[in-house]
């Protein structure tokens, strides 16, 4: 929009000087009488001739108005729409967006806002985790509702840092192709070695690939849909069951995780009940202990698997 704004303004400034130009030239009037008599004339204002015209002048006069109104016409509009028409409100709300990620911290960075970009957004918003979108279709962008954003290329070392990758806990390379999300990982990568990433891959043979450029981990839809398909033929109550889990009520009741913070605990010694969370599993040394009995020790950094919803488990994150 910036761009159109300057041309704009480039279209007044030529014209303004075609005509004085040719008024200085075909009538050999000063500078400050040309501009006035070319003003004038473009504005309709009705002053009259600054000083009588030749029949040149008046010939060239005549072309000055039947192009250069209709060309002061468009540059008035463009203008007038830019300050009134929300696209000046646009840019100030765009910077104003840009300031807020620029303060985040441990946020997660969605590249591509295709189909499933939409469902990766969706999901965290009921999770309450902050995140920015990166999309260069403005088409898709028309979808964005209130969520943090970017235009442009998701690979591309500027667009990445405008949206903080440095800071970013995590980032999901949802871009259409698998050539796509290899080089925005190798990119993203070099920029954060921290982070985890987590790529789409349509073509099997592309998750090594993917793993190897500095993907976390590779999800392919299609696999998962095939099984997700198998199972609501063969376990049609787990599924119902876990698509009420998602979706009834608040739909954000979800199998997370707890990390303890402290040197050491016992499982009886945790208040799953006033949180409400639910213990399933603990991941301890590199194993996962289902069901853990209540005597069982935890240390620092062994994660809980719990159930819950997100203010549940923010709860018992807190506890620990």
């Amino acid at each position: 929009m910036g761009k159109k704004i300057i041309n704009t303004l480039l279209i007044l400034v030529v014209l303004l000087s075609v005509g004085t130009a040719g008024y200085m030239f075909i009538e050999e009037w000063r500078f400050l009488d040309s501009l006035f008599m070319t003003v004038i004339t473009l504005t309709t204002v009705g002053y009259g001739e600054t000083f009588p015209l030749s029949q040149s002048g008046r010939i060239f006069t005549i072309f000055l108005i039947l192009f250069g109104m209709s060309l002061l016409l468009y540059t008035v509009s463009s203008i007038t729409s830019f300050f009134i028409g929300g696209e000046l409100s646009q840019i100030f709300r765009r910077k104003k967006m840009h300031k807020q990620i620029s303060q985040l911290k441990d946020h997660y960075i969605i590249c591509g806002f295709g189909r499933i970009g939409i469902y990766i957004s969706t999901e965290l918003k009921k999770i309450k985790r902050d995140f920015v979108i990166i999309e260069k279709n403005k088409s898709l962008l028309e979808k964005v509702d209130g969520y943090l954003y970017i235009e442009g290329d998701a690979s591309a070392d500027d667009i990445l840092k405008s949206a903080n990758v440095e800071n970013a806990s995590g980032l999901f390379a949802a871009l259409p192709t698998d050539e796509e999300n290899l080089f925005l990982i190798i990119t993203a990568r070099e920029l954060n070695s921290k982070m985890k990433i987590v790529s789409k891959a349509l073509n099997e043979n592309s998750v090594h690939k993917l793993i190897t450029a500095g993907a976390s981990a590779v999800i392919q839809p299609n696999l998962i849909g095939g099984l997700r398909m198998v199972s609501e033929m063969l376990r049609p109550a787990v599924v119902s069951f876990l698509d009420k889990m998602l979706k009834e009520g608040k739909g954000d009741l979800r199998v997370d995780e707890a990390e303890l913070k402290i040197n050491q605990a016992i499982i009886k010694n945790i208040d799953f009940k006033s949180t409400g969370t639910l213990l399933l599993a603990v991941y301890t040394r590199g194993e996962y202990l289902f069901n853990p009995v209540p005597d069982t020790k935890i240390f620092s950094g062994d994660k809980l698997i719990v159930m819950g919803n997100s203010k549940q488990v923010a709860e018992l994150r807190r506890s620990l």
